[in-house]
């Protein structure tokens, strides 16, 4: 019985976890226009260049960073 009532707790506490994660907002990709999920607390807008995990690697490959200082 104990096992049974502790093992419903810990279920309820998972649940409560996923509950209260973060809400997120849809954005679309500026290559392919898939839409992108991102934290509803980010200040990200549809005004921002944004990629799909898929443009972004057919893109930039294994380097996301562009611009980064090294190049005259």
């Amino acid at each position: 019985m104990k096992r049974s009532i502790t093992v419903l707790a810990v279920l309820l506490a998972v649940l409560l976890m996923f509950v209260g994660c973060g809400k997120t907002k849809i954005l679309h990709c500026d290559h392919c226009n898939k839409e992108v999920t991102v934290e509803e607390s980010s200040n990200m807008e549809e005004g921002w260049i944004i990629y799909c995990p898929e443009c972004n690697e057919e893109l930039f490959g294994d380097d996301p960073v562009v611009g980064d200082g090294t190049s005259p």
